[in-house]
């Protein structure tokens, strides 16, 4: 049943970027991918977000920057399960996790849009690369807003679904109450 969830935001997301489209990098691929590198084994993240991507750019089209944006959301997953056994809240470790890749997202597609510059925007020089970073922050913008969203919002999903999360919360709340009654009593 857990697993369910985790494929339904897949499916969400691929909606996202062939059907009903948010905004230009307003998406729900980092939730999908962190949420399935969280909770899935990190191969069916790499597996399923790799699909995702290859399916929906079939349908909406995408030029040779593709390489750069798939591997901007494949290689973070590399490395997500360093942070999913912190000693943290799956939560903000998750949406940490998220907005981290968003900025190598940002660094590594912007430096693509430099290099692989098919319109003549940017010279192949430091001021081009610069140019290439300056003009896509509008673009993570977005990104940072729809993660800073839609990533805690996942975690807190699945985790009052799955975990648990509000009888935890319960039972902590209740222990440190007693503890500050038990501190206040003496």
């Amino acid at each position: 049943m857990k697993n369910y969830f985790v494929y339904f935001i897949f499916f969400l997301a691929f909606l996202e970027r062939t059907a009903f489209d948010l905004g230009p990098n307003f998406e729900l691929v980092t939730l999908a991918m962190v949420l399935s590198a969280f909770y899935l084994n990190p191969k069916y993240s790499l597996l399923f977000t790799s699909l995702l991507l290859i399916i929906s750019d079939l349908l909406i089209g995408n030029t040779n920057i593709f390489i750069f944006t798939w591997s901007g959301f494949l290689i973070p997953v590399l490395f997500i399960k360093r942070f999913k056994n912190l000693k943290i809240n799956n939560i903000f470790s998750g949406t940490f996790v998220g907005i981290s890749s968003n900025l190598f997202f940002f660094i590594w597609t912007n430096f693509g849009v430099w290099a692989l510059d098919s319109w003549g925007m940017y010279p192949k020089t430091l001021n081009g690369l610069l140019s290439s970073y300056v003009n896509g922050i509008p673009f993570l913008k977005y990104q940072l807003v729809s993660t800073i969203f839609f990533v805690p919002l996942g975690f807190l999903i699945y985790e009052i679904c799955f975990n648990n999360l509000l009888i935890k919360s319960r039972y902590f709340v209740s222990a440190v109450y007693k503890k500050i009654y038990l501190f206040a009593k003496y």
